[in-house]
């Protein structure tokens, strides 16, 4: 569905195929890669499993993170924050970060972009 076209939709978790990474699985939302096409806005759910690390990356675009579930290590700009379920974190653009998960835990993230972005590792 094109941006010009949107019109209130309803949809489930459950309803977005998971797309499978090396280090996780997200279901895209909204936004280019989303299940509802939209440009200006880009949210999903990642899931990090036992023992990941993900790939040091930034965006061009600033990023907000909720975590649902779950706890881990949130590296951004050389800063480590350690988050857990309830906590909300900021990423600005071009900073480049990533996210460690432990041997005991999970984690699972709602994200926010602020804008158009396609994301592909």
């Amino acid at each position: 569905m094109e941006t010009e076209d949107l019109k209130p939709e309803k949809f489930n978790e459950n309803d977005i195929e998971k797309k499978i990474f090396e280090d996780r699985w997200v279901r895209f939302a909204f936004g280019s890669q989303g299940f509802v096409n939209t440009k200006n806005l880009s949210l999903g759910i990642v899931e990090f499993d036992k023992d990941k690390t993900s790939l040091s990356h930034s965006h061009n675009v600033g990023e907000s993170l909720y975590v649902l579930a779950g706890k881990g290590v949130v590296e951004v700009g050389g800063t480590i924050y350690h988050v857990k379920k309830g906590d909300f974190l900021y990423v600005p653009k071009n900073i480049e970060h990533s996210i460690i998960t432990g041997n005991n835990s999970r984690i699972r993230i709602f994200f926010v972009f602020g804008g158009e972005i396609n994301i592909d590792y």
